[in-house]
């Protein structure tokens, strides 16, 4: 018959207690004790022995008390929420912070571009993140990422004569790549996220005018004819700088008057069909080819700088930026009247078209934009 237990009162100086004792008969292993300061408590461990035993045989002695008794009062807890201790644990398994690691910044870019490059970002992308980077290394490249503070990175940005749009932008990369160093546990917070951005204001959007949209053409057809045709597109159909970069004359349909953006080449990594208007159609036959790039030069860097210097020399200064791009989404709001059909040529949202794109241009330059002609710019 197996051993009982029961509780008995034992005098300690000039207190007394309530003790049970748990022989090794009992346990099965070594002989427990726990005091009381009433008969009630040490009754009610008593009954809770008993139960235990009757449930578990010795096994549910083999915890120390005290561990017991401390996932009772956490099972106590987590009992009025309607969760067990084994969801409780496995919880904080996939949610407890990771020991950190120690990494310097510039070991940890070298890791985050490889990571980009991995997941299939655009070439101009990693340009930009290996730039940015660059420059915040030149500040922090030794420095263990585990001890970049928020007042650190505060500092270099009050310290430097950037522009706030540039300051943002430094900001936003320095985010991304102190995210990443918390994925990869090298910390467990990411300071620069809780730091302000700068405000930036709401500028117009810089556009040609119909003029000077003929005399970039003209100069172009008489000392750069290769460019024509990018030119061209960039006016006429809107295409990103990045895009008719990589833009293919096979990629052009002159009978069906359609230019294909594939998926892979635009950035919204979204196929699109742009419809080729009457006075493009004209600009792009004398050029046409069955296949080959649209664009002669080697790199987006150095057909930008051709394109500056036809700015000038066209008597265009400033340059608006992508002022090709937001040229075209002005005059054809302007003529279609209609956002939504805009946003589809542009690969845009009507929010962004509605935005930056309403009420720029008026209707008596709209019409003669698009008259704009190889034949009228020769003749003007």
């Amino acid at each position: 018959m197996p051993q009982r237990i029961s509780a008995r009162k034992e005098r300690r100086a000039t207190r007394e207690y309530w003790v049970v004792a748990l022989g090794k008969r009992y346990t099965g292993g070594t002989r427990q004790r726990r005091y009381f300061a009433t008969r009630k408590e040490a009754n009610d461990f008593v009954s809770q022995s008993e139960e235990a035993r009757r449930k578990l045989g010795q096994e549910a002695f083999v915890l120390p008390i005290s561990l017991r008794a401390e996932a009772f009062a956490c099972w106590h807890r987590l009992k009025s929420l309607g969760s067990t201790l084994t969801e409780a644990v496995e919880f904080f398994i996939r949610n407890c912070p990771q020991p950190e690691t120690a990494k310097s910044m510039e070991t940890l870019k070298e890791e985050f571009l490889k990571s980009r490059k991995a997941m299939n970002c655009r070439p101009r992308t990693l340009l930009q993140y290996e730039s940015y980077l660059r420059v915040i290394c030149c500040e922090f490249g030794k420095t263990d990422v585990r001890g970049i503070l928020r007042q650190d990175i505060e500092d270099w940005l009050e310290e430097s004569e950037w522009s706030p749009r540039t300051r943002k932008n430094y900001l936003v990369t320095y985010t991304t790549i102190l995210n990443f160093a918390v994925a990869k546990g090298c910390r467990t917070d990411n300071p620069a996220a809780s730091i302000d951005r700068p405000i930036l204001d709401d500028r117009p959007v810089g556009i040609l005018t119909v003029q000077q949209a003929k005399s970039l053409l003209r100069t172009t057809m008489k000392s750069e004819p290769s460019m024509v045709a990018a030119l061209a597109i960039g006016l006429f159909a809107g295409l990103r700088r990045s895009e008719f970069f990589l833009l293919d004359w096979s990629e052009i349909d002159l009978d069906r008057r359609t230019i294909e953006v594939k998926g892979i080449k635009a950035k919204t990594r979204q196929r699109r069909l742009v419809h080729m208007e009457d006075n493009l159609l004209e600009w792009l036959v004398p050029h046409s080819k069955e296949n080959g790039s649209i664009v002669p030069l080697g790199t987006i860097d150095a057909f930008s700088d051709r394109l500056r210097r036809l700015a000038q020399d066209s008597g265009i200064s400033p340059w608006p930026h992508n002022a090709m791009r937001h040229s075209f989404g002005s005059y054809l709001l302007g003529r279609t009247k209609d956002e939504n059909q805009t946003a589809a040529e542009m690969g845009n949202s009507p929010g962004v078209i509605f935005r930056h794109y309403r009420a720029l241009v008026k209707d008596a330059d709209v019409t003669e934009y698009w008259r704009i002609t190889p034949t009228s710019v020769a003749t003007d």
